[in-house]
């Protein structure tokens, strides 16, 4: 982007970080801004679009929810991503973590804090499925982010199906790019509270794109996978049952009130266990419901763009 874009952008998700919160709902469970919400919406779902089907068609539709805020505060220009395959084994140095003219670098102090434009900003959602307040925090390592390197994305471009193709991506790049940044505590339930996990995600559904665009338009209809976590299973990337992983990776569990609120899981799937092009995807009234076949083509309508 250019150095005026980049400002522009930068502002924007400011805004959304310090603009009040809007749905009583989340208000409710103590969103207190609108960047709180998106990132409650994050923590609400976990437990849907994590290890499953939906994942990279659920996080697609993040970035539109994460476009239609920074509109609010008008924001007209495209979504950013990090090309993390370009600085793999490097993060450290990466012009996007410059701390005057990018997106800070690795936390200081006791609260891991980053720097940049994100200093002295609250977010008031997380760790895990609690609520408290806390600074924008990243920890970078870069024993782990030479897994983002392009060997491993060409290795999860070459699977020859999305069942293969989604798994490949999740517990590759994905994986390892969350791992070398350790955003908000490395917690992966709310780490969107770091709006560094929009350009790390911006890069992960590059890559689901570049998967797709390999074989068109037999890839817009190619989905699978099971539509809820497993509670046997739990997070794929961690050892141990979903309530052992609670315990283990200190998130708890959503509390009776979230769960409230948490969309049905298996919505738009007839009742089945398997994700479809008709699962519905809820953003919590931040922006209608859609589902899966609606943001299977980048250019199809519902979403309208491309990556350069």
């Amino acid at each position: 982007m250019k150095k005026p874009d980049q400002k522009a952008y930068i502002k924007a998700v400011k805004c959304v970080i310090t603009s009040p919160a809007k749905l009583p709902k989340l208000k409710a469970l103590g969103a207190k801004t609108r960047w709180d919400e998106l990132v409650m919406l994050h923590q609400i779902e976990a437990l849907q679009i994590h290890s499953t089907g939906s994942f990279l068609p659920f996080h697609r539709y993040f970035l539109h929810v994460q476009q239609f805020l920074l509109g609010e505060c008008g924001y007209k220009g495209g979504l950013p991503y990090w090309n993390e395959a370009l600085d793999a084994g490097n993060f450290i140095n990466s012009p996007l973590l410059d701390p005057v003219t990018g997106f800070g670098g690795t936390g200081q102090g006791a609260g891991n804090c980053t720097g940049g434009p994100w200093a002295g900003l609250t977010v008031n959602i997380g760790p895990g499925f609690t609520n408290h307040p806390r600074c924008v925090n990243r920890v970078i390592n870069d024993v782990f982010s030479p897994f983002c390197g392009q060997s491993f994305v060409d290795d999860a471009l070459s699977k020859p199906d999305y069942a293969s193709a989604w798994l490949a991506i999740y517990m590759g790049p994905h994986l390892f790019g969350h791992i070398a940044l350790a955003m908000m505590d490395g917690n992966s339930i709310t780490s969107p509270g770091d709006p560094l996990f929009f350009m790390h995600h911006g890069f992960v559904d590059k890559m689901w794109w570049d998967w797709q665009a390999k074989n068109l338009p037999a890839r817009l209809s190619d989905i699978s996978g099971p539509n809820n976590m497993s509670p046997e299973i739990g997070f794929i990337e961690f050892n141990g049952t979903m309530a052992e992983e609670a315990v283990e990776q200190g998130w708890g569990s959503p509390s009776p009130a979230m769960l409230a609120i948490t969309p049905n899981p298996k919505a738009g799937d007839n009742g089945g266990s398997e994700t479809t092009l008709n699962h519905v995807m809820s953003s919590l009234n931040i922006i209608p419901d859609a589902t899966v076949r609606q943001v299977m083509d980048i250019k199809g309508g519902y979403l309208c763009y491309e990556y350069v």
